[in-house]
């Protein structure tokens, strides 16, 4: 189950978030789907998915593509959506549908959006500011909480070998994280700056995996993430983001520019509700 909140929230666990994509999907259509303007001044957002039944209440279109187009069953960045009506981001609506319960969730919604709502899109490229997360020191010196990574994590996993299993956990204000590459980091940055407005891009020049534990002051709480989940106190004495990578992990953030993939809304109409 994903849960959109509609407030900010205090931890993310992400077991999953250094896997690999997900297998073979199941044929992704709702059996039966309704959609309707939400009641005005209603501010309250909820969205599940659990045993084949669908409901997100009070979101917009653009909450919807974000699901429907993102990569890797996570939701697209707003940075990373143009075009399409002015309405596409205010009006608001409840949908409520079923489906298979082996269905994938950003396919159905996919399905919904092209289908109840019209949506024409593509994707193009467009030069834009992006973060590139690079190494601090030239001789490829890491920091004192990063380090290289030998185990074999298939064979840790399977009981077959010996120290921590591979895989991480994010919270507001700390990451550990053991086993991952540098794609997979900046995966994770990118999810702890959901509000940037640019991409994080891999330009360390590094490569195998690798662990690493970082602490810092958040900014701000982590999004979509239920609300009954328990609160993980970070030290609020603790650097920033951007100063805790380069002294804890021997990296940098660099603003730069560089190619992004968008998604541009070339159409879309409001739906008739039923």
């Amino acid at each position: 189950m994903w849960t959109r909140a509609g407030r900010l929230v205090s931890r993310l666990m992400v077991p999953a978030l250094f896997a690999s994509a997900a297998a073979a999907q199941a044929p992704a259509r709702f059996d039966v789907v309704s959609v309707k303007p939400s009641p005005a001044g209603d501010m309250n957002i909820r969205w599940t998915f659990e045993n084949g039944r669908f409901t997100a209440v009070n979101v917009t279109l653009k909450m919807l593509v974000s699901t429907a187009f993102g990569p890797a069953q996570q939701p697209l960045p707003d940075f990373q959506i143009v075009g399409g009506p002015a309405w596409l981001a205010t009006d608001r609506f409840d949908v409520t549908g079923t489906a298979d319960s082996g269905a994938a969730l950003p396919l159905l919604v996919r399905q919904l959006v092209e289908g109840r709502f019209a949506v024409r899109a593509r994707f193009e490229s467009r030069e834009l500011p992006i973060y590139a997360l690079v190494l601090v020191h030239g001789d490829g010196t890491l920091g004192p909480r990063m380090r290289r990574n030998d185990r074999d994590c298939a064979a840790v996993a399977a009981g077959q070998g010996s120290g921590e299993r591979c895989g991480g956990e994010i919270f507001p204000g700390k990451v550990s994280a053991r086993g991952i590459t540098p794609t997979q980091m900046v995966s994770a940055l990118s999810r702890l700056m959901p509000n940037v407005g640019r991409p994080v891009v891999d330009r360390t020049g590094l490569e195998g995996m690798y662990d690493l534990d970082l602490s810092w002051t958040p900014d701000q709480l982590l999004p979509n993430q239920p609300a009954d989940t328990p609160i993980q106190a970070f030290d609020p004495n603790a650097p920033s983001l951007f100063t805790a990578l380069q002294e804890q992990l021997g990296l940098k953030l660099d603003s730069q520019r560089g190619p992004v993939n968008v998604l541009v809304i070339d159409g879309a109409q409001r739906p008739t509700p039923d």
